[in-house]
């Protein structure tokens, strides 16, 4: 059985060619990357059991070094994810859609002594759970 995470992810670096961390980045990370994490999943009942078509819920944030940067990889990323229907890493994905986009706020990471930018993607991904 596949899950939604592993196709994102993928997705993320293939539209990126940047390194794609599950809810953290480590400590040495080198911007740019994404960071994304599953905030959500609901599950739909029948009468008699679940339905199988589970809606999870993905927060996507890319850090880069300029602004302009940060809304070039976002803007890969929504291309690449939003809207996508299909077999992929294992698990059937009935439809994706951008649910939220804005810039994040900047963020200084001790020593470093420039901003990071940050923009904030939210996904919703129905997929088909066997």
């Amino acid at each position: 059985m596949g899950y939604p995470e592993k196709w994102l992810r993928g997705a993320i670096e293939a539209a990126t060619n940047c390194r794609t961390f599950p809810i953290q980045a480590p400590e040495n990370a080198v911007t740019p990357y994404v960071v994304y994490q599953r905030t959500a999943t609901s599950r739909e009942r029948t009468l008699t059991n679940n339905a199988g078509l589970p809606l999870a819920t993905f927060s996507v944030w890319i850090y880069s070094d300029t602004y302009a940067a940060g809304k070039e990889l976002s803007e890969r990323v929504r291309v690449a994810v939003d809207n996508f229907k299909g077999e992929a890493d294992g698990v059937t994905i009935e439809r994706v859609f951008l649910a939220d986009e804005a810039d994040g706020d900047l963020v200084d990471f001790a020593g470093e002594g420039k901003p990071t930018y940050t923009v904030a993607l939210q996904f919703e991904i129905r997929y088909r759970e066997e």
